[in-house]
């Protein structure tokens, strides 16, 4: 028997390089890139060729992070999106299951559209905006596929996230940030996205379950955002709260209060907070609060 492969697709991405960078010694990881570089496998979702670059075996698994996620470019560019999150994405993932691989398929909350009131994975789906169109795509066209399980996620905090980095920048420069309100999600931490999903992996036969929320055990506004890391790491940070305009909700729902019994037995652990998730991000400046 070959030794289990793991192959991260996008893995120069925010949350494929953490997960690359996390694959245990023991299993041998692989990495694809969109463009040419250095020790990754070049592998375009939109150019069909590609898929003869990756060598999957019986066993192994693929973990599918890339994809055009920005809500506003799927909606404005939506035939070179859909080529890339939809039918490249379904071709790559029914190649991977013809060699008897596994796929661990990164979707969004956004499928599940507006929900104020916490939910589960049980709850159906009303996809809210082309994004989320277009991952349920690809969960619709594997619905009750053994070798494929999906993991919807919500907004993935780090210091490297998106907005987060905009908050760093806007204390740094002594500048107001602009925080748009009402927009509430269960925030994750990277860290536990990482470990979920490699604990999937692992424990494929366990989890006999296809869906799988990965979001932390708080929904909170990006008010509430920037106020915990102004309390754990950015004491100079200033904002001023805007409602945004129609056009931003036509893409993305205000509010999705996701939670999960799973993600825990999969960490062994209750996901982190996002307290707990800025110390762990910001050690250093916590000890220099104290």
């Amino acid at each position: 028997m070959h030794p289990v492969k793991y192959f991260v697709i996008g893995g120069r991405g925010y949350v494929g390089s953490a997960l690359y960078s996390s694959i245990p010694a023991s299993v041998l990881g692989i990495a694809t890139a969109s463009a040419q570089s250095e020790g990754f496998i070049q592998l375009r979702l939109d150019a069909p060729g590609d898929l003869n670059n990756l060598k999957v075996d019986a066993g192994d698994v693929v973990f599918l992070t890339a994809a055009i996620s920005a809500p506003d470019i799927c909606a404005r560019e939506h035939e070179r999106a859909w080529a890339v999150n939809v039918t490249g994405t379904i071709s790559l993932i029914e190649h991977v299951i013809a060699s008897g691989g596994r796929v661990i398929f990164f979707s969004s909350d956004t499928v599940y559209g507006e929900h104020a009131e916490k939910f589960d994975e049980a709850t159906s789906c009303t996809p809210a905006g082309e994004y989320a169109v277009m991952k349920h795509a690809v969960e619709r066209h594997f619905e009750g596929n053994p070798l494929v399980k999906f993991v919807r996620l919500s907004y993935v905090f780090s210091a490297a996230d998106k907005f987060t980095k905009y908050l760093l920048s806007c204390a740094q420069k002594n500048e107001t940030a602009e925080l748009f309100h009402p927009f509430y999600r269960a925030i994750i931490h990277r860290r536990d996205v990482v470990e979920g999903a490699l604990a999937l992996a692992r424990r494929w036969d366990e989890f006999p379950q296809q869906i799988f929320n990965f979001g932390g055990p708080e929904v909170l506004s990006r008010v509430e955002f920037a106020d915990c890391l102004k309390s754990g790491c950015l004491p100079k940070l200033m904002y001023r709260v805007l409602e945004p305009d129609a056009e931003f909700f036509r893409n993305r729902p205000k509010m999705i209060s996701m939670k999960s019994e799973v993600l825990p037995l999969l960490l062994g652990r209750p996901s982190s907070t996002l307290v707990q998730a800025v110390y762990l991000e910001f050690p250093n400046d916590q000890k220099n609060r104290k």
